[in-house]
Order: C-alpha cells, then sequence, then structure tokens
C-alpha cells in the first residue's frame, strides 16, 4: 500500500505545476486559486474561459493542437456582491434605452466595465459596456442590449471590470432583472415551445429517425435522433 501512495504521490506531482502540465494527450493540466475565473489564451488568439474548482487546484483545458507551455492563463477574481438594477423589470417590446446599476467596486481605471445579461439557464443573451461609472464605483449606466429576440422570464445582470492587462476577468456581482410582454410560443400546444420543438405546429410530428418522436407531446419526451437533441 505504502508503495502505491507514494506512485501516486510522485504522479500528482507531475500533473500539478502552476504552468501548465501534460495531464494527457488532449488536455492541459493548470493549478489556480480557489473559485476564480480564469482565461485560456490560445497562440491563435482563441480563447476559453471558467472557473477553478472551489477550493482551487488541478482545473483541465484541451490543448487545440498546441503544447501546454505554449497557452498563456490569466485569473481573475469574483467579489459576489450583490447588485440592483433599475429598471429591475423591463417590457421586452419597448425596453428602456439604459440602465443602471447599483452596488459597489465598478472600476473604470482600465476602462469601462462590461454588462452581461444571462437567461435562467445561464446562457448570454446580451452583452455591452458601461457607459459611465459613478465618483466611488457606486453605480454605472450602460446602454440595454438587443432584447428583440428575448422571451419573457428572469435574467441575470452581471457586471465585470476589466484588468490592467485587458481583460474582463473581475466579476463584481449581478443583479436579478424581470422581462416581461413576450412569452415564448407554443404554436400546437404539444408542450414544447416552437423554439425546441421540430415542428412546431404539428403536435403529433414523427421526424421518422428511428420512429422516435421529435418534440414530444404532451408529457411525452423529447428524443436523441441523429446525434441531435431536439
Amino acid at each position: 500500500m505504502k508503495k502505491i501512495l507514494l506512485a501516486l504521490m510522485l504522479s500528482l506531482a507531475f500533473i500539478l505545476p502552476g504552468c501548465g502540465g501534460n495531464v494527457s494527450q488532449n488536455n492541459c493540466g493548470f493549478s489556480g486559486p480557489a473559485n476564480a475565473i480564469y482565461l485560456v489564451i490560445y497562440p491563435d488568439g482563441e480563447r476559453l474561459s471558467g472557473f477553478t474548482p472551489v477550493t482551487g487546484g488541478l482545473f483541465l483545458v484541451p490543448k487545440r493542437g498546441y503544447t501546454c507551455n505554449q497557452l498563456s492563463v490569466r485569473y481573475g477574481i469574483s467579489l459576489g456582491f450583490t447588485l440592483s438594477a433599475s429598471p429591475s423589470s423591463v417590457y421586452l417590446p419597448s425596453p428602456p434605452a439604459s440602465v443602471t446599476m447599483s452596488g459597489q467596486s465598478f472600476d473604470a481605471t482600465y476602462g469601462m466595465p462590461r454588462v452581461d445579461y444571462f437567461d435562467s439557464n445561464g446562457y448570454l443573451v446580451g452583452s455591452v459596456g458601461a457607459t459611465s461609472v459613478s465618483n466611488g464605483g457606486t453605480s454605472l449606466q450602460a446602454n440595454m442590449p438587443n432584447l428583440s429576440y428575448v422571451y419573457s422570464g428572469t435574467y441575470q445582470v452581471k457586471v465585470t471590470n476589466k484588468t490592467y492587462d485587458g481583460y474582463y476577468l473581475n466579476i463584481v456581482g449581478q443583479a436579478p432583472m424581470t422581462g416581461w410582454g413576450r412569452d415564448r410560443p407554443d404554436s400546437d400546444g404539444d408542450g414544447w415551445y416552437d423554439d425546441e420543438d421540430c415542428n412546431p405546429y404539428d403536435p403529433y410530428f414523427t421526424n421518422n429517425c428511428n420512429t422516435e418522436t421529435c418534440g414530444g407531446y404532451g408529457t411525452t419526451p423529447r428524443y436523441i435522433c441523429d446525434g441531435m437533441v431536439y
């Protein structure tokens, strides 16, 4: 058992370097601070972002054909402040021209903060730069992004400060916002919204891929067809 433990410790020593270890043929391993946002920059300019583990330590990123020492990694911080948005409720067919975010630690030292809008599933639906930040960093103003394709629901508005080297990595916090006046349509009434239904106008549509119903109806679930979930 001692020999096994020693072998495991030696292997970890090789895959946990701070600048990126050759973890596998396809992935590089980096060791970062706990629960921090990271940005991996590839030689071709491609970027990949995510969060380190909540306790810190190893995280993996794809090589994309490069060696690990060719990848550059930047780390940011997440302050986790609770912010407020005004207005906090938006009529989507005719939204206001701008929004005011209130809170703390808004910082325009290296450029205006970025304001991102995420839906309830965590998908980004809009992103704009702030137009002004108050003295003391307790409020900012930003134009409203294009919401013409956004449906009624609850959204999170997140503010991120720019770092000295030009990247948006320091997350200040977020505020809830409600959008209303544009409900997701379900034209055939089968329980699946038009944007997730293979045929939004036929509740009994079968797409003949393995005789499985696409989109479902009533309580019938969706099926995987040709490797895609509809």
